[in-house]
């Protein structure tokens, strides 16, 4: 178990790898970026473009500007340390950022100005303070300098890892845990994440360097007269004023997901019904919002009865788990009228997530595959999880898919396979 512990902390900053080549399964797929076979590649035009990177360990957080011109992403070079590179919309040689030291788990994202706007890391030495992590930005031009814009106190403390390659696939996709760090300009000010859960959303006005709470979370302090809880995988909508996050409310039995709406403009959270926990969310340009849910339906460990397989997996994975089994939807919720339809549903371990094409008439979803054929090379003793030190065979087994939905009804059509981190190209 040491074995898998310390591979999942690799992970957690690797890109998606995977065998299987790009599988067109319609005539105009959606122009994008995305991770693909240890790969930035570019798709949209006549031909997929690879982006020459230098030597790397993975990817992490594509950004486009807001013309689409030019994307920004992580970089993680061989010793593992995050950097900040800028190519172009063809995929032209990328540059690196000179952005110092980055604050781990928060995004690129990009100012009115175009300016690339990131966290950088604070300092851990002088433990008389709380600590505190930099709101920055740089021009995405070479010997450009960083510029700080302000500080905020970050609460840190989060960890743990899994043994399971579909969670790892999620986390890449969706934030560890399935909670990413938000950090994103707005009218309003800076919005972002203040502990390391993803939560603590709060405002930074670059103006007078106020940093607003939106929520009152408390899961790095949790008390006994209240629930320990998390406000985080927040995405704003259309009108540049309207916050959808997911309230976590924890408990013995885990968390407990439900749906909050935050007004920028005045603070007020209001909280919304939804048919089923809601998981990742996305929105719509008429206001409507999607969410996916996922669900455990089974234990895959339970389908093994072959005692000489069984044990093949208790002494390849240290001991014996539950490995479930999910299945997931995509609802279409009308925040006005409360009206909530499924529109998607399938068996799968999780949907990775979620973007509305810019004519929206679709929605395009990554989903993560269940662990059925992963569990199953272990047990004939086909896969040593031991020696697989990159996770990648593992990954091959779990494959992220990309699929795109036709907003006005049709079935969901299969994008490509192992298409990780895509962002839709503005």
């Amino acid at each position: 178990m040491k074995r898998i512990s310390y591979l999942v902390v690799l992970l957690l900053v690797s890109s998606i790898f995977g065998m299987s080549l790009l599988v067109q399964a319609q005539d105009n797929p959606p122009a994008l970026a995305a991770v693909q076979n240890d790969n930035l590649v570019i798709l949209g035009g006549s031909a997929p473009i690879t982006v020459n990177n230098a030597p790397n360990k993975g990817f992490l957080s594509l950004a486009w500007n807001p013309g689409g011109t030019k994307l920004a992403y992580i970089i993680y070079d061989d010793q593992f340390q995050a950097h900040i590179a800028v190519t172009d919309a063809n995929g032209s040689a990328p540059i690196m950022l000179d952005a110092g030291k980055l604050e781990s788990g928060f995004p690129v994202s990009w100012t009115p100005d175009g300016q690339v706007l990131f966290v950088g890391s604070g300092d851990f030495s002088d433990t008389s303070k709380p600590y505190s992590a930099d709101l920055k930005r740089i021009a995405p031009e070479s010997g450009a300098a960083a510029e700080t814009i302000g500080t905020f106190e970050m609460g840190v403390g989060c960890g743990g890892g899994s043994p399971y390659p579909a969670d790892w696939s999620y986390w890449a996709e969706a934030g560890f845990g399935g909670t990413a760090l938000v950090l994103q300009w707005t009218d309003y000010g800076i919005l972002h994440s203040s502990n390391c859960s993803g939560g603590g959303l709060k405002v930074y006005a670059p103006q007078g360097g106020e940093d607003t709470p939106l929520v009152d979370d408390n899961f790095l302090q949790p008390t006994p007269d209240k629930p320990q809880q998390n406000v985080a995988r927040a995405v704003l909508a259309g009108d540049g004023k309207t916050l959808a996050a997911v309230r976590s409310t924890y408990n013995d039995a885990g968390p407990i997901n439900s749906l909050v709406l935050i007004d920028l403009s005045t603070r007020i959270l209001t909280d919304v019904t939804t048919a089923a926990p809601p998981d990742q969310l996305a929105w719509l340009a008429d206001g409507s919002l999607f969410y996916s849910t996922r669900t455990t339906t089974g234990d895959l460990m339970a389908a093994i009865t072959d005692a000489a397989q069984k044990q093949n997996i208790v002494t390849i994975l240290g001991g014996e788990f539950d490995v479930p089994h999910n299945a997931v939807s995509i609802h279409h919720l009308n925040v006005s009228t409360s009206d909530d339809r499924v529109i998607y549903e399938g068996e799968a371990y999780a949907i990775g997530r979620m973007s509305v094409t810019v004519d929206g008439q679709a929605l395009v979803f990554s989903q993560i595959s269940n662990m059925d054929a992963w569990l199953a090379a272990i047990a004939n003793g086909s896969l040593n999880t031991q020696t697989d030190s990159d996770g990648s065979a593992q990954r091959a087994l779990v494959p992220v898919s990309l699929y795109r939905l036709p907003l006005g009804g049709g079935e969901a059509l299969k994008v490509g396979e192992q298409l990780a981190q895509f962002r839709l190209k503005p």
